[in-house]
C-alpha cells in the first residue's frame, strides 16, 4: 500500500523485464517520463473500461448449452432418476 500526499499516492508494481524495456524505450524516442507514460496508459484503460459494459455470464455459460425457458424441472429430473434405474436394473441382466 502506498502513501497519500498532495494528490499523489506512491505505489510499488511488478513490471515484466521485457514490457519494462520497451516501456523505456518509447519513453526516450517520445521524450517523455516513464511516470508520465505509465499514467497515460492507465488513465486511457481506465477510460476504455468504464466505457465498455461489465461482462455477465449468460445462461448458456452457466449451464454449458441451450436453455430451455419453459420447462418442467421436476419432470427432467423424474425423466433423469427413471433412465437412471432402467440403466441400473439393465447391469444385473444377462442375455
Amino acid at each position: 500500500m502506498g502513501l497519500c500526499y498532495f494528490g499523489v499516492m506512491k505505489t510499488t508494481v511488478e513490471i515484466r523485464d521485457p514490457l519494462m524495456a520497451e516501456a523505456k524505450e518509447v519513453c526516450a524516442l517520445h521524450n517523455i517520463t516513464l511516470k508520465g507514460l505509465i499514467e497515460r496508459a492507465l488513465a486511457a484503460e481506465i477510460e476504455k473500461l468504464a466505457a465498455t459494459p461489465r461482462w455477465q455470464p449468460t445462461d448458456e455459460f452457466l449451464i454449458h448449452g441451450d436453455v430451455v425457458v419453459h420447462s418442467d424441472v421436476n419432470a427432467e429430473i423424474a425423466a433423469m432418476y427413471e433412465e437412471l434405474m432402467d440403466y441400473h436394473e439393465s447391469l444385473g441382466k444377462t442375455d
